[in-house]
Formats: structure tokens, C-alpha cells, sequence
């Protein structure tokens, strides 16, 4: 369309009335023509904003924080409980990013899921999800006329996502994995529900029964046989919990049976309060051995002993769980935890690998010093050797 300003400004307005009453009255030239004469004349039209050097460097800040959180977000977890919850770590600090409180009502660009989440700034900051209005990074703006856009989110919002995500009870190392989609597999269901799992009232009920029969299973055999080798699960009862919502939650996947392996500690009451073993056999097992009046106690045999036992699942898929007998050698069970499964895979079909889960409890120390544990990981991906994956519980025992 040349010569332009030379035409007739009446024909101009002419083709302007056609355009305004149907756009393909006019040519194609004239139609773009006029849709940006009339975008530039409109007094809604927003001028697009340009990030300065400084306002640029700040979201490269951010950035770098969002990935130390996911990094080294556990070294803020709070997993001690003998111990006061840590509150800040020097690599995790503001000042780390050379950012500061006064960049926590600033507004930058995120991944993160905050707007499926629902969780926002308390500030006075504005949300419009209309993508056609374009806001600045605030880094000029005071934080309460800020309007956050799709993909935005203030510090404070970013902070408080990934302390309650990474810095709460649940510690996650995984930033470590060189695939990355499955660092993003793991983000995408983590961060979104902040490492939180909302349990209905029959869960959440049936998480304390099971508490409560471990605390109380382990009281009962403190007072009743003094001095006697019972090798505790207090401190640890919550490991009841979880094996039950594991074998739970794979049943409901289509597992068939468990094939679990552990040392001695707090083997009578998974026993007991997993896999259904009769009180009466736990007790004549230590009236057999008990003698009052011995100053060292009595052996641990029942302490080696396996179980086979079927769980009935709160889904409704009956589970077969076979622990494993145990020597006194720490985790030296593990192999044969593994070689029990694989048979039991190979006996079932070509989807053994789906119907037979194999599960080791490690003690802190045990798992980090014995050389089996090691050996039986580098072995886990030979062909001869793989199971399909293995769940590893390791218990604080507040010495490794």
C-alpha cells in the first residue's frame, strides 16, 4: 500500500466506514492498516513494559533461589525430633541471592504452581488474568500496585512455596538425577500439593489405631518381661503407618505380595501389627526364655524368626507379606530379599516384576557402612540380578 499519505483523506475515510462495517470489505493491506489505527488510538492499549539491567538481574536471582530450594531445600527440614527445627542456613538466606526483605513484595516470573494452589501474597497486590495486560516486574512499583499476571508471583509467595514444599517434615534429595524429566516428574507432584497428603477421616483414623498399637505393644513387653532383648520400634512407631499405607497402595496397584527384609529392631511388631502374628506366639516365645533373675537377660532367636502372613488392604486386594528370617550380620538380608522376589517374579510370568514388590528396612548407620548395601544397589540394574525397583525405609536411629 504505497503512497499512502498522497491519497484523498475523504477515500481514506471511505475505506475506514467499509472496514468498520465488515473488515473484509476493504483489502488485506487496508485491514491491517486500520487494526493498528485503531489499537494505537485506544486509550486501553498498555505500552509493554522493558526490563532494565537491574529488574533483570533480580529475576536471575530468583531463579537461582527457586533451584537452591530444590537443591539444599532439606538442610532446612525439620526431621530431628530431639532437636530444634533449624530456621535458616547461609546458602539458603537472602543474602545468599544478594537479595533482601525489601525484594519479598517484588513480583517475578515462576514455574511455580502457585495459582493452582490458591496461595497468594498477604500484601495488597492484584491478580488479573487477562493475558493482554501486560504488568511491570514491580521492581519500580510499590508492591501494592503490582498486578500479577499469569506466571508471576512475589518472593514471598516463591518462599513460602518452597519452604512449605522442601523445609517442612519431608526432606527431598533429588536435584541430583541427571534425567530431567525426572526431576520435573517428581516437581509436578510434590510442589503443587507442597508435599502434603490430604487423608480422609477413615485414613487419618486408621493412621493412629495403627500408632497406637505399636506404642502400646511396645509398653506392654517394656513392663511385662524386665531385662529381656526386645529390640524397640519406640521412636520409630511410624513405621507401622507407612508399611501399612505401602502395602495399602500397592495392592490397590495390583501387587500380590511383599517380600520384606530387616534387622532386628522393631521386627516383633511389624510382625504383630502388619502381618497379623498371634500375640500368643510373640509371648511364648519370651516365657520360654524369660528368667527373672538373670542379669543379662535371654537370647534373640525370635528376633530372627520370618512370618508369612496376608494382609487384608482397607481397598479390599488381600496381600501375601513374607519377611524374611534374619541372621545377626546386619543387611545381609538384603540379597536374599532380592533373590527370594526375583524368584517369585520369574514363577509368576512376564509381569512379575508388577505383582512382586521387594522391601528393605536399614537402620541409619547400617545402610551408610555395611558394603552389602552397596554391593546389592550396584547389582540391582543387571539384567540377572533386577527386581523391578526395591522401596528402602531407613530408620533414624540418631547415630548415622
Amino acid at each position: 500500500m504505497d503512497g499512502v499519505s498522497e491519497l484523498n483523506a475523504a477515500y481514506v475515510d471511505a475505506q475506514y466506514q467499509r472496514w468498520k462495517e465488515d473488515p473484509h470489505l476493504v483489502s488485506r493491506d487496508w485491514q491491517w492498516f486500520f487494526s493498528g489505527f485503531e489499537w494505537g488510538a485506544s486509550p486501553e492499549s498498555v505500552a509493554l513494559e522493558v526490563l532494565d539491567r537491574q529488574a533483570m538481574l533480580r529475576q536471575l536471582r530468583a531463579s537461582d533461589l527457586i533451584y537452591r530450594y530444590r537443591d539444599l531445600g532439606h538442610l532446612l527440614a525439620c526431621l530431628d525430633p530431639l532437636a530444634s527445627c533449624p530456621s535458616s542456613h547461609p546458602l539458603l538466606d537472602l543474602a545468599a541471592f544478594r537479595l533482601s526483605e525489601e525484594d519479598l513484595d517484588r513480583v517475578f516470573y515462576t514455574d511455580l504452581p502457585l495459582a493452582d494452589t490458591g496461595h497468594r501474597s498477604a500484601g495488597a497486590v492484584h491478580h488479573n488474568s487477562d493475558s493482554s495486560s501486560t504488568s511491570h516486574e514491580a521492581s519500580a512499583e510499590a508492591p501494592g500496585e503490582a498486578v500479577l499476571q499469569p506466571g508471576q508471583a512475589t518472593l514471598r509467595d516463591i518462599l513460602t512455596l518452597l519452604k512449605e514444599t522442601y523445609c517442612h517434615s519431608v526432606g527431598v534429595e533429588y536435584m541430583h538425577l541427571q534425567d530431567p524429566g525426572e526431576r520435573r516428574w517428581l516437581q509436578e507432584r510434590m510442589e503443587p500439593t507442597r508435599n502434603r497428603t490430604v487423608l480422609a477421616l477413615s485414613e487419618r483414623l486408621r493412621t493412629l489405631r495403627k500408632l497406637m498399637e505399636a506404642s502400646l505393644f511396645e509398653q506392654f513387653l517394656h513392663s511385662k518381661y524386665v531385662g529381656q532383648k526386645r529390640f524397640s520400634l519406640e521412636g520409630a512407631e511410624s513405621v507401622i503407618a507407612l508399611l501399612d499405607v505401602l502395602a495399602g497402595s500397592t495392592a490397590a496397584q495390583g501387587c500380590q505380595e511383599i517380600i520384606l527384609g530387616m534387622a532386628h529392631r522393631g521386627r516383633l511388631n511389624v510382625q504383630v501389627n502388619l502381618l497379623g502374628k498371634p500375640l500368643e506366639e510373640v509371648f511364648c516365645d519370651f516365657e520360654d526364655s524369660y528368667d527373672p533373675s538373670s542379669l543379662v537377660g535371654a537370647g534373640d532367636v525370635k528376633y530372627h524368626k520370618g512370618y508369612l502372613g496376608k494382609v487384608l488392604t482397607p481397598a479390599g486386594p488381600e496381600l501375601q507379606i513374607l519377611l524374611c528370617d534374619n541372621p545377626s550380620h546386619l543387611e545381609s538380608v538384603n540379597p536374599v530379599v532380592e533373590g527370594v522376589a526375583r524368584g517369585r517374579q520369574e514363577v509368576l510370568g512376564d509381569d512379575g516384576y508388577l505383582r512382586v514388590l521387594p522391601v528393605l528396612i536399614h537402620g541409619d548407620s547400617a545402610f551408610a557402612g555395611q558394603g552389602v548395601v552397596a554391593e546389592t544397589l550396584n547389582l540391582s540394574q543387571l539384567e540377572g540380578y533386577g527386581t523391578g525397583g526395591t522401596i528402602h525405609i531407613v530408620i533414624n536411629n540418631q547415630i548415622g
